[in-house]
C-alpha cells in the first residue's frame, strides 16, 4: 500500500475513533444528565409530599387544639355553672324563691354568653377564614384572660408579605403557638411579646418572654429533650431560619427568619 494512501487510512481510523469517544462522553453525559433529572423530580415530589403532609398535620393540631379547648371550657366552666343552677333548684323555697330564680337567671344567662363565646372561639380558630395575625392575637388574649401573663403584639406587614406567606401561613403559626406553649410550660414568664415585620425582605418574627432562660448550648445537644424538634423540622419545610438567643435569669427570644425563596417546589 502506498505510503500516502496509508496514511489517509491512519487518519480515518484515528478520527473515527476521536468521533466514536466523543460520542460515548456524550452519550456518558447525557446519561449523566437524565440521571440527575430523574433525582431532582424525586427529591421535588418527596419535597412536595412532606410539605403537603405538614400542611395537612399542622391543620390537624390545630382542630384537635380546637377541640380540646372546646372541651375543656365545657367541662371546667359551663359544666360548674350548670352544677350551680342545678343545686340552685333542687334548694328553692317559697320563703327566697324570687332571689333563687335570680341567681339561676343569672347562672344560665352566663352559661348561654359562654357558650356563645366558644361558638365564635370556634368558627374563628379556622385558621384560613381569619388569617396568620388574627389567629395569634386570639392565642395572646386567651392567654392575657388567665391573669398570670401579660402579652403584646406589633405588626406591620406590606402586600408583598402575602406572596411569602402564601399556603406557608399555617406552618409558621403552628411554629408560634409551639413556642408560646414552650414558653407557658417552661419559662416561668409573666411577660409574652410576638412582633411581626418584614426586614430585607424576610419575614421576621419575634417571640420574646421575660422568664427563667436557659441555656442555649442544651439544643445543640439535644432539640428534643426541650421540645424544639418540631420547630426545625417545620422551619426546613418552608425556609425559616430559627435564631434562639436567651440566657438564665434573663428571658429567652426566638426569632424566625422566612426567607423570600421558599422550599415548595
Amino acid at each position: 500500500m502506498p505510503e500516502k494512501q496509508q496514511d489517509i487510512l491512519i487518519t480515518i481510523i484515528v478520527a473515527s475513533v476521536f468521533f466514536v469517544l466523543i460520542g460515548i462522553f456524550l452519550l456518558v453525559l447525557l446519561f449523566l444528565f437524565l440521571r440527575r433529572q430523574r433525582k431532582n423530580q424525586r427529591e421535588k415530589e418527596e419535597m412536595q409530599f412532606n410539605f403537603d403532609k405538614a400542611i395537612l398535620n399542622t391543620q390537624i393540631e390545630i382542630q384537635d387544639q380546637t377541640l380540646s379547648y372546646i372541651a375543656s371550657e365545657i367541662h371546667d366552666n359551663i359544666g360548674q355553672i350548670l352544677a350551680l343552677a342545678r343545686l340552685n333548684i333542687a334548694q328553692l323555697s317559697p320563703d327566697k324563691l324570687n332571689e333563687q330564680v335570680e341567681s339561676i337567671l343569672a347562672l344560665l344567662t352566663t352559661a348561654s354568653s359562654d357558650l356563645r363565646s366558644i361558638s365564635h372561639n370556634l368558627k374563628n380558630n379556622r385558621f384560613h377564614q381569619i388569617g396568620l395575625i388574627e389567629s395569634i392575637q386570639q392565642i395572646l388574649d386567651t392567654i392575657e384572660k388567665t391573669g398570670q401573663f401579660e402579652t403584646t403584639f406589633n405588626y406591620d406587614l406590606p402586600e408583598e408579605a402575602d406572596a411569602l406567606l402564601h399556603e406557608k401561613d399555617i406552618i409558621l403559626y403552628r411554629m408560634i403557638q409551639e413556642v408560646i406553649n414552650n414558653i407557658l410550660k417552661h419559662a416561668a414568664a409573666t411577660a409574652i411579646h410576638v412582633s411581626i415585620n418584614m426586614q430585607d425582605n424576610q419575614l421576621c418574627t419575634k417571640i420574646t418572654d421575660n422568664g427563667k432562660g436557659f441555656d442555649t448550648a442544651i439544643i445543640q445537644k439535644d432539640k428534643q429533650g426541650i421540645g424544639l424538634d418540631n420547630i426545625f423540622m417545620r422551619a426546613k419545610l418552608i425556609n425559616t431560619t430559627v435564631n434562639i438567643i436567651s440566657s438564665l435569669g434573663k428571658g429567652t427570644t426566638v426569632t424566625l427568619i422566612t426567607k423570600s425563596t421558599l422550599s415548595k417546589p
